[in-house]
């Protein structure tokens, strides 16, 4: 016993048997163990955050990155039966923990019946006095009206119709997005025969207005579309796109904003092409759709997206409302700027964290 002690003093003297500060020891012995190393504690919440994000629901809403902070928006919907919040607006600092905030709107839009079922909002920094502009359908509405606001949560004052259907010379017209490049301003929107992309001139006293002709940059297949700036030679297209009896969220690549958005292979979505499926459902949680918008985290190795999915056999709140919770999921980014496979939507601890 003595004899063992004595090691064990020994051991303790090198510093190499138990280290107080978990350091390196050289590898004299040839053992092949010449480090142990304690990066602290791994718990979930350092390393992973909790999807979805948000729930009861953020029905066909949308996400933007403000001033200071990130604010997402819901359409028009009832979270508990009589109780109307008209687009209520979120706020994060970390895309991962939100609270509810107000309405973004005191009252409905006038202009056309129905709630506003469909919404986009970025910040167009160079527009004094209406830094931010909502782009916005109304489910009675064949058409897509505008709003603006000196803060991303709101309140909105409404302006009213920019397109209808009719103008376009379609037959309907849905699911606007809104992108800021620089000083640049584009609206990209879904009519019966596939998604537009358009400039638009912004002005505090004249309003939205159209800038140019309008680009197709994916066929009606592709629904519900979102743009994300990876950088100024790299642009994602996704969408929702049908599956069966189900919804995906899929993706195409471009040089420039305005396309032509291809697959990996080099076809164009206007081709005929639906993309790369990134988003798709499991058994849980189905019908991935609406992808809001992305944001790449500082490494470089992630996009982060926002967008809406269903619990299996809870569609619906107690309300009679739409139940889309809002999820986020890390996208890993390949060498040459595809992603590198599918993702599942599930509920649960998600890694990595958003940094």
């Amino acid at each position: 016993m003595k004899k063992i002690l004595n090691m064990l003093m020994a051991a303790l003297f090198t510093g190499c048997l138990i280290p107080t500060a978990m350091t390196s020891c050289t590898d004299n012995g040839g053992d092949g163990i010449d480090s142990i190393k304690w990066d602290g504690s791994q718990n979930p919440e350092n390393t992973s955050f909790r999807n979805p994000v948000w729930e009861p629901s953020l029905e066909a809403g949308t996400v933007v990155k403000g001033a200071s902070m990130f604010v997402a928006v819901s359409a028009t919907s009832q979270w508990a039966p009589g109780l109307t919040y008209i687009c209520k607006a979120l706020t994060s600092n970390n895309l991962m923990t939100w609270n509810a905030g107000n309405d973004t709107f005191t009252e409905s839009p006038t202009w056309g019946e129905g709630r506003v079922n469909s919404l986009t909002i970025d910040y167009a920094r160079t527009v004094t006095g209406a830094t931010y502009w909502m782009f916005y359908t109304l489910e009675g509405g064949n058409a897509i009206g505008a709003a603006t606001a000196t803060a991303a949560a709101g309140p909105y004052t409404d302006r009213g119709t920019l397109i209808t259907a009719e103008s376009l010379g379609k037959t309907s017209v849905r699911n606007p997005f809104f992108i800021v490049v620089t000083t640049n301003f584009y609206l990209c929107y879904t009519t019966d025969d596939g998604t537009y992309i358009q400039k638009l001139k912004l002005n505090k006293k004249s309003g939205a207005t159209l800038n140019g002709s309008a680009i197709k940059i994916a066929p009606e297949t592709f629904d519900d579309v979102a743009i994300i700036r990876a950088s100024s030679s790299r642009f994602y297209l996704m969408g929702t796109v049908a599956n069966g009896g189900s919804k995906e969220i899929h993706y195409a690549m471009a040089s420039t904003i305005t396309g032509p958005y291809k697959d990996r292979s080099g076809s164009d979505l206007t081709a005929g092409s639906i993309g790369e499926p990134i988003i798709v459902g499991g058994s849980e949680i189905i019908n991935p759709e609406n992808p809001m918008r992305g944001f790449i985290n500082e490494a470089g190795t992630h996009l982060f997206v926002a967008y809406n999915a269903t619990e299996q056999g809870q569609d619906l709140m107690k309300s009679g409302y739409a139940r889309r919770p809002m999820f986020v999921t890390p996208l890993e980014i390949d060498e040459d700027g595809w992603f590198k496979a599918p993702v599942t939507a599930q509920k649960g601890w998600t890694s990595p964290r958003y940094e």
